[in-house]
């Protein structure tokens, strides 16, 4: 067998579940459970050897008790399945120790957790085997990597010093993980003859990635440090699969270096997008998935959709491609879901305004991303069905009314409504409420602006203060307080360390 043969192998790329997220104070678990259900079905269905989670398991360092039995009791059932190892690696909403803690029992279902990043850097470069004890590839299974990990903090270091030292130390971790891999690969090579792929984990935040207003996704280092580039991954990898940003999209272009988002919707303006977890295969695949003249794609059916709730609902759409095929120089803002095509998206422009009722009813279905034919392997998208519908209505009370008039009685909608108009409508709530009556619809969120900016200028409580986020509120007591504006940059930063170190620190280590 020449050195340039691929074996079959197929990897399941997802991450950022999530598992305990609430919306608005409304439980998921639900939802969760429905897709955990189906991602075990998909596993079987397209015979994955391999399934990868790119982090952020839990939505927080000290998850539920039905979180974390959500947790177990899906490692249990897809061990037991035709995957023969999952790789875990912890993001940073997850608590590393926490995650270790269970690691040594898990390794006997062939399920490998990385929590923390090892002191030893070849205990994150994995050779998994297959049922004959020949090498299937290498996993350099990297976690969030905390501030801790890649640089030392000094005294008086400045912003952009800290940044650099930042990008410095994520580098020579993945160089050295890299290392590490291709001399492993190059012993199984001498040995196997043939090609052994590597495969690297990360859970990072890309130089302009694109998230959404709502999604909940932080900044991983003080001041939006940290940023990676696509050429921080060594050329020795196959494939990269990540995880932090929920939107699905590629690193500077880079085909193979991928963000599979987060599968189910973290906020309303996730609502339009379709979710999906990424598909990666190597070798000859069974079927002829690849038609060397069209992008064609011909797979294994994907898994009927379990109605697990009565509030499960399917949806289906025009399958989404990458959203936004960006290179490293694109700013985070400078991309928006308003930006992009509206094909990406699951759910119809005008749920924002008057019509809701034009939402697409056909077939979901995968669709091929990406061919390699050097490296004899591909990318396919697997569409995730929608388990809790979300929409976002806009517009003055007129279009509101008529967006609401348009939903369907029987469809379960969690809303979001946000009012725009130029009267002053005191009680937004009450009047949304009454327009949904005898819908199976759940508004959790109303936005007044009008009304909003009023009660701020008054400096007077509100129940919109949901509306702020933690850096909104400070820099609204700076303005109260007549802070002189060369001040507000060195106390913001300040107060974003206070946050970074709250957010981060490990509650679990102890």
């Amino acid at each position: 067998m020449s050195v340039s043969a691929v074996t079959p192998l197929t990897i399941l790329h997802t991450s950022d579940w999530h598992l305990g997220r609430r919306l608005y104070g409304r439980m998921r678990y639900e939802e969760f459970e429905a897709f955990l259900s189906w991602l075990q079905d998909t596993i079987s269905l397209q015979k994955v050897d391999i399934l990868i989670v790119a982090g952020d398991i839990f939505d927080t360092m000290t998850p539920s008790n039905r979180a974390q039995a959500l947790y177990y009791e899906f490692l249990g059932k897809v061990s037991k399945s035709c995957c023969q190892h999952i790789v875990i690696v912890a993001g940073n909403h997850d608590s590393p120790t926490f995650l270790d803690a269970p690691s040594n029992v898990l390794k006997f279902l062939n399920v490998h957790v990385i929590g923390t990043a090892c002191e030893d850097l070849n205990d994150e470069v994995l050779v998994l085997d297959d049922t004959n004890g020949n090498p299937h590839c290498i996993i350099a299974a990297v976690p969030y990597l905390r501030d801790r990990d890649v640089r030392s903090s000094q005294a008086g270091e400045s912003a952009d010093s800290k940044d650099a030292n930042v990008i410095k130390g994520i580098r020579a971790h993945y160089d050295e993980v890299a290392s590490i891999a291709k001399a492993k690969k190059a012993k199984l090579v001498e040995v196997y003859q043939r090609h052994i792929p590597i495969i690297a984990t990360g859970h990072l935040f890309a130089a302009g990635g694109t998230t959404t207003e709502d999604d909940g996704v932080r900044e991983l280092y003080v001041g939006s440090l940290g940023k990676i580039s696509a050429d921080m991954f060594d050329e020795s990898f196959d494939y990269v699969a990540l995880g932090h940003l929920h939107v699905p999209q590629r690193v500077g272009g880079r085909e193979s270096i991928r963000y599979s988002g987060s599968p189910i919707a973290m906020g309303f303006g996730e609502a339009k997008q379709q979710k999906q977890v990424l598909l990666v295969q190597f070798g000859a695949v069974e079927n002829g998935f690849k038609d060397k003249t069209s992008t064609a794609f011909t797979e294994h059916p994907l898994p009927a959709i379990k109605q697990v709730t009565k509030k499960a609902a399917t949806q289906a759409t025009e399958f989404m491609d990458d959203l936004f095929g960006f290179s490293d120089s694109v700013e985070p803002e400078a991309m928006t879901p308003n930006s992009v095509d509206k094909k990406y998206f699951n759910q119809p422009d005008a749920m924002q305004h008057s019509d809701a009722t034009s939402n697409v009813t056909s077939p979901l279905t995968s669709q091929l991303l990406h061919h390699d034919e050097s490296r004899q392997m591909q990318v396919v998208s697997i569409p995730i069905p929608c388990f809790q519908k979300l929409a976002q209505i806009t517009g003055d009370l007129t279009a509101i009314a008529a967006a609401i008039k348009s939903l369907k009685p029987s469809e379960s909608i969690w809303l979001e409504v946000v009012y725009d108009g130029d009267e002053i409508v005191n009680e937004l709530r009450e009047e949304v409420n009454a327009m949904i009556e005898g819908l199976n619809c759940e508004v959790l969120l109303t936005k007044n602006p009008r009304n909003y900016n009023k009660v701020l200028n008054q400096q007077q409580a509100s129940e919109n203060l949901q509306d702020l986020n933690e850096l909104d509120v400070f820099d609204k007591c700076l303005e109260i307080n007549g802070i002189a504006d060369t001040q507000k940059s060195s106390l913001r930063t300040a107060y974003q360390q206070i946050l970074h170190n709250i957010y981060h620190n490990d509650s679990r280590a102890e």
